[in-house]
C-alpha cells in the first residue's frame, strides 16, 4: 500500500457557517461547502482528524490529537457548535466518520484551523485572513479559498482561489453536462 491519503482542504466552520450578516450559525452552509468540494473529487472524511475531542457518550470533550487517516476535508468548529450541528443526520453523519476537528470551548479555533492547515500542506475555506495571527497564518495565506453563498444554500467559492487549489491538489474540475 501507499502512504495514507492526506488532509487537502480545512474548512474553517465557524467563518463557514456564519456567512450571512446576521451572523447566525448555520450548519446547512457547512454541509452545501463540503458537498460542492465533494463533487470537486475531494472525499468527504473517512476516518481520522487531526486536533479532534474524544467524545465518549455523556463525557466532557477532552482534546487529544487524533492521526489522519483517510481524511481528505475536515471541519474545524468550537465544541460549542456540537448540539447544533449533530442534530442535522448530515452534520452527525461528518462527525461519526471524524470529519469534524472539535476544538475546546473558549479557546481561539482559528489557531486549530491554521495548525492543521499548516502542518498537513492544506488548502483553507474561510473568508478570515487571519490577521489577529499574522506570523502563525503566514504559511498558509497562498492557501486560502474565499467563497459566497448565492441565496440560502448555494456555496460559491472564488474562481481563482478555486483554480488554484485545483491545480495544487491536482483534483480536475468536474465536466458538466449542458443541456441542449
Amino acid at each position: 500500500g501507499g502512504a495514507a491519503p492526506r488532509v487537502l482542504l480545512v474548512v474553517d466552520g465557524a467563518n463557514v457557517a456564519r456567512f450571512r450578516q446576521d451572523g447566525s450559525f448555520r450548519p446547512s452552509a457547512l454541509r452545501a461547502c463540503v458537498e460542492f468540494f465533494a463533487r470537486e473529487g475531494v472525499p468527504e472524511a473517512r476516518s481520522g482528524a487531526a486536533l479532534s475531542a474524544a467524545r465518549p457518550a455523556g463525557a466532557a470533550l477532552t482534546p487529544r490529537p487524533v492521526p489522519v487517516v483517510e481524511a481528505r476535508v475536515v471541519v474545524t468548529l468550537s465544541e460549542t457548535h456540537w448540539q447544533t450541528v449533530v442534530a442535522d443526520a448530515w452534520g452527525k453523519s461528518l462527525d461519526a466518520r471524524e470529519g469534524v476537528a472539535w476544538t475546546p470551548t473558549g479557546t481561539d479555533d482559528d489557531l486549530f484551523t491554521i495548525q492543521l492547515a499548516a502542518s498537513s500542506g492544506a488548502w483553507v475555506v474561510t473568508n478570515d485572513r487571519f490577521e489577529n495571527h499574522p506570523a502563525w497564518a503566514a504559511p498558509v495565506r497562498g492557501r486560502l479559498v474565499r467563497f459566497a453563498f448565492a441565496g440560502a444554500s448555494l456555496f460559491v467559492p472564488a474562481a481563482d482561489d478555486l483554480d488554484r487549489f485545483r491545480q495544487a491538489a491536482s483534483v480536475a474540475a468536474p465536466r458538466h453536462r449542458h443541456a441542449r
